[in-house]
């Protein structure tokens, strides 16, 4: 299962498969351990049932993207705990799947990037073919008329994807789907996952609304690129409009694709982003509060022991008070 998963290196790419570097295996449970230069986590697979495996990744990954194989005749689902991967539409758009958010997919030998914008990734995918899919419907469901034809129309319906954006059900679902300290975890295992096929195939279960999901690349790249500059450069604070008018872009353009690429408004990421960086000083130097507060774009020590309150619940020098580390000279 895992060759048909993962792919090898090609050149100036990174693949799943490339990143393992050891294997375990113990009767329908493989664990992978990843080169830790570029991903940190584990990735465990479970085998169900026959040809039925459930994934199960928690990721932090120190390269942007991935290249997964996708081979014809397989059928995925992802469902997305918490992080935020870039997933391929159609002609040159792409949509992003966040925490509680579920899509199946039809896999037709394509070769496209997973992209983690966040850096990092929890999530559960369940993968089979139709064939093993009929073979599992036939066993748990005597006499059924029930087949993966079913499903794949369904998923067929809007194209490639059938993206199901925080649905109640699904959460239910797949919250209980793996839980290896129960004694009977594969046989709930099972029955969860039958239970999810009924729901997708079900009339009623209609996929989310797509309509200003999808965006074209070209504009994402560009978020991207802007994000990587103001970033590198806390020190200096742009409004949407300045960076509407510095890098030629709509600012309502921006502002949606910012919020669908990292799940919040681009002045809720910065914010947290300087914090961030403001905890990491606040724990390794010997910078005062003032100085650090300037140095992550904040004009004076009052708004930053603010913004830092707000976000971290403890004032700059209580959190430096209990996590400094840093070598006094």
């Amino acid at each position: 299962m895992n060759k048909q998963l993962y792919t090898e290196d090609t050149k100036h790419q990174f693949s799943f498969r490339g990143m393992v570097e050891k294997v375990e295996q113990t009767d329908n449970k493989m664990n992978f351990h990843y080169n830790k230069d570029y991903i940190r986590g584990k990735t465990v697979q479970y085998e169900i049932f026959d040809g039925v495996w459930i994934v199960y990744h928690d990721l932090i990954l120190q390269i942007p993207e991935l290249f997964p194989m996708e081979e014809t005749g397989f059928i995925r689902m992802n469902y997305c705990i918490s992080g935020r991967c870039e997933l391929d539409y159609k002609s040159h758009k792409v949509f992003y799947i966040g925490s509680g958010d579920f899509v199946a997919a039809l896999l037709g030998n394509e070769h496209h990037k997973h992209i983690f914008p966040l850096g990092n990734y929890k999530g559960i995918s369940i993968v089979t073919t139709e064939k093993k899919l009929d073979k599992f419907l036939k066993t748990i469901f005597i006499d059924t008329q029930i087949t993966s034809s079913m499903l794949i129309r369904k998923i067929a319906q809007d194209g490639k994807y059938m993206l199901l954006s925080n649905d109640s059900g699904i959460q239910a679902i797949m919250k209980e789907i793996i839980i290896t300290n129960d004694i009977f975890w594969r046989e709930k295992a099972v029955l969860k996952f039958a239970e999810l096929v009924l729901l997708l195939i079900n009339d009623d279960m209609e996929a989310a609304e797509s309509k200003g999901k999808y965006f074209n690349r070209h504009l994402t790249n560009k978020v991207k690129q802007i994000k990587k500059e103001v970033t590198e450069d806390i020190e200096t604070h742009l409004t949407i409009k300045e960076i509407s008018k510095k890098y030629s872009v709509s600012s309502r353009a921006f502002s949606e694709c910012f919020k669908e690429i990292y799940g919040k408004t681009y002045y809720a990421f910065i914010r947290e982003f300087r914090i961030n960086k403001a905890t990491e000083m606040l724990g390794s130097t010997n910078k005062t509060v003032g100085e650090i507060a300037i140095t992550v774009g904040y004009q004076n020590a009052s708004k930053f022991s603010k913004a830092f309150s707000d976000i971290m619940g403890v004032t700059p020098l209580h959190y430096r008070k209990n996590n400094f580390t840093a070598v006094l000279e």
